[in-house]
C-alpha cells in the first residue's frame, strides 16, 4: 500500500483538490498549467500510476491498450476538475489509500502525458 508523510487519509471530494496549489515543477509555461495541478509532483504521480498498475487495469477495459482510455474520441474527461474526480474515483473503487495530494499528482501526470489541459 502506498503511504507517504505519515498522515492518515481523509475523505476527499473533487472540490478539495481544486483548492490545492503552489509551484508547478514542469517544463510547461506557468500560464499554461491548470491551477488545479499547481504544486503537483508529476514524477511522484507517475510512480503511483506505475505502482498501482493503472495502465494494466485500463488495458483490461480497453482491449489491450492502457493509453486508449485517455486518447479515445468519446473520453469522459474534458477539464482538470473532471480528471481529478475520475482519478479519485478509480483510487476509491480499487480501495487504494491515497492522500488528496497523491491523487492530484497522478492526475497531473495524466494531464502532462495525455490531456494537456490549459
Amino acid at each position: 500500500m502506498i503511504r507517504s508523510q505519515g498522515k492518515m487519509p481523509r475523505a476527499l471530494g473533487a472540490c478539495s483538490l481544486i483548492a490545492l496549489g503552489a509551484a508547478w515543477p514542469l517544463a510547461r509555461a506557468a500560464d499554461a498549467v491548470p491551477p488545479q495541478f499547481a504544486g503537483a509532483n508529476v514524477a511522484q504521480g507517475q510512480k503511483f500510476y506505475d505502482e498501482l498498475k493503472c495502465a494494466a487495469c485500463h488495458a483490461e477495459r480497453m482491449m489491450g491498450s492502457g493509453s486508449a482510455m485517455y486518447l479515445r474520441s468519446d473520453r469522459k474527461v474534458h477539464n482538470p476538475a473532471q480528471l481529478i474526480a475520475f482519478t479519485q474515483s478509480c483510487v476509491s473503487q480499487l480501495n487504494h489509500e491515497l492522500f488528496p495530494e497523491e491523487v492530484r499528482d497522478i492526475a497531473a501526470y495524466l494531464d502532462q502525458t495525455y490531456y494537456k489541459f490549459k
